[in-house]
């Protein structure tokens, strides 16, 4: 048999003492979570409940939509007082008064003529900022009395045709778009004075000179200056028409597309599928439309 020394002894008793004492420890934790086990079981189980509810709630909107219901049922027996019912008393009687059911006299003096017969409606891309595509429409309503439309209609309808009439007045019509009149006008000066016809000089240099200058260079020529007389003039007056046509109605359609720099536009007059295409510069579409 070892026998050990009696310090060795004495550290092995007390080790062998903590150990037992850790042992009676453990099992008492035991014996606590057996008797914890059904309120764990009951804890995970209303977890999991919660969690398929709150999953099916999201899925199908049902507890919404009888919480919904329920209050609707039982609107007319909660009391109408307080700052929100207030409110929302007033935005039914506001929007009673501009109902389409209850239309309002309006006033036929002042309004223009395209907007007593007419609808005018508006779109842009995106809805705020700079837009990248901006379109003005006119919807004839013929037959249609001025005071059996709703006033909210025609306050809309004045507002678009305001920005529409302020797109005409702002736009630039390219050089371009008055080249064939240039020409006929080019072509009615020759069919007048007949075709021209080089009178050699005495001098044999300015004479040689001459005899590199073709008709068709010398017609570029006239058709360079012309135009840059002329084109002015029909710029103002085709603008001053293009404005008039608007005010009466007769300009159905209007698109802006935003390019670099600038907008470039097309515009159509009632009964023409030939658009005027133009361009406007891009402050002063930010102007109009915001």
């Amino acid at each position: 048999m070892i026998r050990f020394p009696e310090n060795i002894r004495a550290v092995l008793f007390h080790f062998s003492a903590r150990f037992q004492r850790w042992l009676r420890r453990v099992g008492v934790a035991l014996r606590r979570v057996r008797y914890l086990r059904p309120l764990m079981v009951t804890l995970v189980l209303i977890a999991l409940l919660g969690a398929g509810v709150a999953w099916s709630e999201y899925q199908t909107n049902w507890f919404a939509r009888r919480l919904g219901a329920f209050l609707l049922s039982t609107n007319a027996l909660r009391p109408q007082s307080g700052a929100l019912w207030h409110d929302i008393q007033a935005q039914a009687r506001t929007q009673q008064a501009i109902d389409t059911a209850d239309p309002l006299p309006v006033p036929r003096a002042g309004l223009p003529n395209a907007v007593t017969h007419s609808r005018f409606e508006g779109s842009r891309v995106p809805e705020s900022g700079v837009p990248s595509f901006v379109a003005i429409y006119r919807t004839p309503l013929p037959g249609v009395d001025l005071n059996t439309r709703p006033l909210g209609d025609v306050i809309a309808s004045l507002r678009v045709y305001r920005q529409g009439l302020a797109i005409v007045k702002a736009l630039y019509l390219p050089d371009v778009h008055f080249h064939a009149e240039v020409r006929k006008q080019i072509d009615y000066l020759y069919a007048q004075v007949g075709d021209i016809e080089l009178v050699m000089p005495d001098s044999t240099a300015l004479a040689d000179s001459l005899r590199v200058v073709d008709p068709d260079s010398l017609k570029a020529a006239v058709f360079s200056e012309l135009a840059t007389e002329v084109i002015p003039n029909l710029r103002l007056r085709e603008k001053d028409a293009l404005i008039d046509a608007y005010q009466n109605g007769q300009i159905v359609q209007i698109f802006l597309y935003r390019d670099l720099g600038r907008f470039r536009g097309e515009l159509f007059r009632e009964g023409s599928q030939v658009p005027v295409v133009f361009e406007i510069e891009v402050d002063a579409v930010s102007e109009i439309v915001e």
